[in-house]
């Protein structure tokens, strides 16, 4: 296959190499404009990537592929090609020492709960169905109060939502309730799970048993685009961190970057950046107005740890991943993924799973030293009782900063005065979930990825309005398969001949 010719008159960076930005890049490559993209960690991926330890892959916490986007999803398959799976799922929420299946199972709660709790829920339930239907929530508490009732709030939400977020359920704005969960009704969830959808209605994604998934990985998508993007001429720089970004103006002019190689700097004649918000504002040079500052100041996102561990044993959980709502212990959620691809194992008859602590770097959990963080996982894998401390046979952790966007009352005046500004710097497309400080999943990701470069283009393009529409995250009706047009046709056939030529050559294909 032939690689595109260079556009050589343009300077294109892009700052993260995760789903938005190698998106970006690899839209660009196929309209034969080369880019230079940084990143500061060692694979690409970015929160999608997957990290290779001992001959076991790990991902930064469960990463399934799902989205309503036709165009995204056959992008992500032709990637993939042959390496795209489609898994069955089981998703758990421990809860009092017992397992309810998410989504719900009303048989499963009845018996979990118990008949009082039960009765005390539908209760709850029709309460405030039908006196709270008026009401405007204004947190995140009083949404999902309004949604589900009182009891199957601090049965299910409240004691989760509080481990991820590190804030008071009141303290936490509607804004993000809305956007995540609105989709799925407790009157829809037991319909199905006793009758399945009624006749004449779509099914709701979130309620069928079955998610796509790269064969080694959530990164293997991003690894299969980096190898393009390198192949067609464009270069990848790991174990880059943007420190300044020059401007002149409302111009950006160049960027400066450690590595360990040393400081280096590139000129800018466009910047698409998914790095944090708040950083990009913060590495600004001449500085943001006063007034910009603070704001960045006043945003912040929730840092994530995951403890990483090989197993001894297969069997540990038929799940894919489990929601830990148990007080007693500080841990959110762990995922086998052994249970994603068999083919992210070493060996079939170990394991290797993820336990995740969701954290501000300025607390105690984040500074602790990696073994006593292997150590406080081993100990509440016990504490639960789904892991003996004899069965772990490894572990190693990875801390990731700035991975989830903080959507916290009074949030929103402060993001406003942020994006107002970098809109008006002229060579600057801000991409992604840090980028935007949008809740973004990966699919949401790449169409920010894809439009912006096709906005770069010429084409006419609000990337601020990808997920806005207030729909629950997994939200898709399923329908038949429809007959690829011409232009999906010739795209799939563009991507299997780059597959072949891709399979021909290193398949570690050096990255800058």
């Amino acid at each position: 296959m032939q690689r595109p010719p260079q556009q050589a008159d343009k300077a294109i960076l892009i700052l993260g190499a995760g789903p938005a930005g190698l998106s970006c890049a690899y839209e660009l490559s196929k309209q034969r404009y080369l880019s230079t993209v940084w990143d500061k960690n060692e694979v690409v991926g970015g929160l999608a990537r997957t990290i290779e330890y001992r001959g076991y892959r790990f991902d930064i916490g469960p990463h399934r592929f799902f989205t309503k986007h036709d165009e995204v999803n056959a992008l992500w398959h032709n990637v993939l090609g042959d390496d795209a799976l489609r898994v069955n799922r089981l998703t758990r929420i421990f809860y009092n020492q017992t397992f309810f299946h998410y989504p719900l199972k009303p048989l499963n709660a009845l018996l979990g709960l118990g008949i009082g709790t039960s009765l005390r829920a539908v209760v709850s339930y029709l309460h405030a169905k039908y006196k709270l239907a008026g009401h405007t929530a204004r947190n995140f508490e009083e949404w999902v109060t309004k949604q589900f009732g009182a009891v199957l709030y601090r049965v299910f939400f409240k004691t989760y939502t509080e481990k991820v977020w590190g804030l008071p359920c009141t303290s936490i704005g509607a804004e993000w309730a809305s956007q995540r969960i609105k989709g799925l009704s407790l009157g829809t969830a037991v319909w199905n799970a006793l009758w399945g959808p009624r006749k004449g209605r779509r099914q709701i994604k979130t309620l069928i048993d079955c998610f796509d998934y790269p064969r080694t990985g959530a990164g293997l998508v991003y690894e299969k685009m980096s190898r393009a993007l390198t192949r067609f001429g464009s270069s990848i720089a790991l174990n880059t961190t943007a420190t300044v970004i020059h401007r002149r103006g409302n111009r950006i002019t160049h960027v400066e970057a450690a590595t360990p190689r040393g400081a280096v700097t590139t000129q800018v004649t466009h910047l698409f950046s998914s790095i944090p918000l708040t950083e990009f504002v913060l590495k600004l040079h001449p500085s943001a107005p006063e007034d910009v500052l603070e704001a960045a100041r006043k945003l912040y996102y929730r840092d994530h740890i995951t403890v990483n561990l090989i197993l001894s044993r297969r069997a540990i959980f038929p799940d894919n991943w489990i929601y830990v709502h148990s007080p007693n212990v500080r841990m959110a959620r762990i995922a086998d993924y052994g249970n994603f691809s068999e083919e992210m194992l070493a060996t079939k008859d170990t394991t290797c799973i993820s336990v995740e602590y969701f954290v501000f770097a300025h607390e105690d959990l984040w500074s602790l030293p990696d073994t006593d963080l292997v150590r406080l996982a081993t100990e509440e894998l016990n504490t639960v009782g789904l892991v003996r401390p004899h069965e772990i046979l490894d572990g190693f952790v990875v801390r990731e900063k700035d991975s989830y966007p903080v959507y916290y009352v009074g949030h929103r005046p402060l993001f406003e005065k942020i994006k107002n500004y970098v809109d008006g710097l002229e060579n600057v497309t801000l991409i992604g979930r840090g980028g935007m400080y949008k809740y973004n999943n990966q699919d949401h990701s790449i169409l920010t990825g894809l439009l912006a470069a096709r906005k770069y283009l010429g084409e006419s393009h609000n990337i601020w309005e990808i997920n806005t529409d207030e729909d629950y995250h997994e939200e898709k009706h399923i329908e038949s398969e429809r007959t690829a047009d011409g232009d999906q046709i010739a795209n799939r056939a563009w991507h299997q001949s780059l597959n072949r030529d891709l399979e021909k050559s290193s398949p570690t294909t050096s990255l800058h």
